[in-house]
């Protein structure tokens, strides 16, 4: 494996950022190449998406090189990304550092191997990478032991649940896949096992959204990424029964409502950037909708009432992808900036939480335990939307999305899946 550490880093001190961020012909370079000869069995698993689907072949091979190439800055004590203080840049080190204690393959394998599965599907491209992962048993060429073995896929296998977490997309009643998971009980009987699970999920998840040319991330997002670390670990290590820990994370949950509501408005990116851009701002963003609802049933609540009567079932929602049409629902388009101090939001947004909300508790019935993972069918890339989708999105049309919407029970994983179908509006 010291072999493989080695040509991989000899490789990566040849590229820069800028490159691998620019250039036309990636797919093409000899870097490309030697990468391929570092891990043949990366050719095995991709062997035709390259013609079969060649913009998502590229977009996983740069996003890859960028990873690791993000990794080795940090291990190399560079500063790289400007809205990143020196010091933090140290802590991210520091916290590689701490991970490569156990292993030094372990985050750069999980780098490797994370997103094989996005080529094949985006919507569940963890659980793709994960299977492919054991399918075609891509960590037999290197030194490691079953623990090793285990944590890499389950990081691979879970690794969008930290930053879903701090988005807003997810809650921490998304720990249920992982209590219902049988693998995972190995890790669960060591607090040790499950302090370092965290960990790397942490880290990987720095350097995966550091991964994207266009990611902006702040300093303040170590504090609050220690916070959700804290709290996993104390949720996944608890002696007590799943059904006290559900407890407990739907609690957490709720605590956490109004940041997860203000996750559509890029609270996780800009909060603290200005003096204004406070949490109670963007709080006070969301509840100020609430003057200007329509529906009978939702108007004649305040916040408090809505909170415990709708918004609480909102806590078992784990969208997939979401994050783009929050932003159409909220200010009309998809931007990367923050909020202006005097700007409002729509009181569709939070019209189409309640909707969300109320259905789900309508639905639940006796299955009011298990998870809600969401998904959005029928919307085009947020590249190519435009302004008539957002004339589209009337409450009527929502109400309609929201009522009709497939429900799929996953019974491997006990979990519910509920599709709200954009297409025929959109057409």
């Amino acid at each position: 494996m010291k072999h493989v550490l080695s040509k991989l880093s000899n490789l990566f001190t040849q590229l820069t950022l800028s490159w691998i961020d620019q250039s036309r012909d990636l797919l093409d370079s000899a870097f490309q190449e030697e990468f391929m000869q570092i891990f043949p069995n990366l050719k095995l698993v991709f062997q035709d998406v390259r013609e079969r689907n060649p913009s998502e072949f590229k977009r996983t091979i740069q996003h890859v090189f960028r990873a690791l190439k993000v990794y080795f800055l940090l291990k190399e004590k560079a500063i790289f990304h400007d809205t990143l203080s020196r010091e933090s840049h140290g802590k991210l080190r520091e916290k590689i550092k701490k991970i490569e204690e156990h292993n030094e393959a372990l985050l750069l394998l999980i780098l490797v191997y994370h997103d094989i599965g996005r080529v094949y599907v985006r919507k569940n491209h963890p659980q793709k990478s994960h299977e492919l992962l054991l399918k075609h048993d891509l960590l037999s060429p290197y030194s490691l032991n079953r623990m090793e073995k285990l944590l890499i896929a389950k990081v691979i296998q879970y690794h969008l649940l930290f930053a879903t977490i701090y988005t807003g997309e997810s809650t921490f009643y998304g720990i249920y896949s992982l209590l219902n998971d049988p693998e995972f009980q190995v890790f669960r009987a060591d607090k040790k096992r499950v302090s370092i699970f965290v960990d790397v999920l942490e880290i990987f998840t720095f350097i995966d959204i550091l991964g994207y040319s266009y990611a902006t991330v702040h300093d303040h997002y170590l504090e609050y990424y220690e916070q959700i670390n804290h709290i996993l670990k104390q949720l996944l290590s608890s002696l007590e029964n799943d059904e006290k820990i559900l407890e407990k994370a739907l609690q957490l949950s709720e605590k956490w409502l109004e940041w997860r509501l203000a996750g559509g408005l890029r609270i996780f990116q800009f909060i603290k950037t200005k003096p204004y851009l406070t949490e109670e701002f963007f709080f006070t963003k969301l509840k100020n909708a609430l003057l200007s609802l329509k529906d009978e049933e939702f108007k004649k609540l305040d916040w408090m009432a809505l909170k415990k009567e709708y918004l609480i079932h909102a806590c078992k929602v784990q969208l997939q992808y979401g994050l783009g049409i929050l932003m159409l629902l909220a200010f009309g388009s998809f931007f990367r900036k923050p909020m202006a101090k005097n700007q409002e939001i729509s009181p569709r947004y939070l019209y189409f939480w309640l909707l969300l909300s109320r259905e789900i508790k309508k639905r639940a019935s006796k299955r009011e335990k298990l998870p809600w993972n969401v998904y959005f069918d029928g919307l085009p890339h947020w590249t190519e939307w435009k302004k008539s989708m957002v004339d589209k999105l009337t409450d009527g049309n929502l109400k309609s999305i929201i009522e009709n919407a497939r429900e799929e029970m996953n019974y491997s994983k006990n979990e519910i899946n509920l599709f709200l179908d954009f297409k025929k509006i959109m057409d």
